[in-house]
């Protein structure tokens, strides 16, 4: 498996546990997990673990994509680095290259339910 971006909590959390803010407030921990990408098929047993066996050479973390894709969404070296990433989804990927070229992402929509 391969990690290939971090999750982005939505309005279903809020409505699930009946706090308005809690996907902001889940988002903004940078705590938010992350989806895989599986390279090779197999089983997983139910006391399987994960473990490391490579980390990007540049060692782009999940907290600092999170904290880039929201809280510095200006930092265009922040985001050319994570560009840089082969590995990054290709959702991602669209929305960083839309910054870079001055289109504003709205990224809080999945915030308040709307596609």
């Amino acid at each position: 498996m391969q990690i290939s971006q971090p999750r982005q909590p939505c309005f279903k959390l809020a409505k699930r546990y009946n706090v308005a803010d809690l996907p902001i407030r889940f988002q903004n921990t940078g705590y938010t997990g992350f989806y895989f990408r599986v390279l090779k098929e197999g089983w997983v047993e139910t006391h399987s673990t994960i473990d490391i066996i490579q980390r990007h050479p540049r060692k782009i973390t999940v907290e600092f994509a999170n904290h880039t894709m929201h809280q510095d969404k200006k930092n265009f070296e922040a985001i050319e680095e994570i560009l840089e990433i082969d590995a990054l989804s290709s959702n991602w990927r669209k929305t960083l290259t839309k910054r870079l070229d001055g289109i504003e992402v709205d990224t809080k929509a999945r915030l308040r339910g709307v596609d």
